[in-house]
């Protein structure tokens, strides 16, 4: 669990584009939270950073009860999946085989059943999927 390209790919764009708008003010507005074992600060406007995942979502959850999203990371997304603290999964398939990247459904993992929350085709071929896990109905 280390900064990764998810990370690192959103705050070198949404602090540095040209582009200005409702969009780019939300990015760097929104509070933000890294899962890092090496990184322990950041200078990106509304970030904090925890080596501890599972304890901090728990809290956040318990907390203010608002939508917490996960972009990327599925070493992340596994580790919360494990720990029963995701409600809905949302995946793009998009169809493109890129021969390389990390699968989200690690190998053994724990027997997981999802229900089909919403199945959405959009123009350009991708799919977008929402899944509820049984843990979570």
């Amino acid at each position: 669990m280390t900064p990764g390209a998810t990370y690192e790919g959103m705050k070198a764009h949404w602090t540095t584009t040209e582009e200005k708008g409702e969009i780019t003010t939300y990015m760097n507005a929104l509070p933000k939270l890294v899962a890092s074992r090496t990184l322990t600060s950041s200078d990106w406007n509304n970030t904090r950073v925890t080596d501890d995942p599972i304890a901090e979502i728990a809290r956040l959850r318990k907390e203010d009860g608002k939508p917490i999203y996960v972009f990327g990371s599925a070493d992340l997304c596994d580790t919360l999946l494990k720990a029963g603290l995701v409600d809905e999964v949302m995946l793009a398939i998009v169809p493109v085989t890129i021969g390389k990247g990390t699968p989200f459904f690690k190998d053994g993992s724990v027997k997981s059943k999802f229900r089909l929350l919403e199945s959405r085709p959009l123009g350009n071929g991708t799919i977008i999927v929402r899944y509820q896990p049984e843990s979570a109905a």
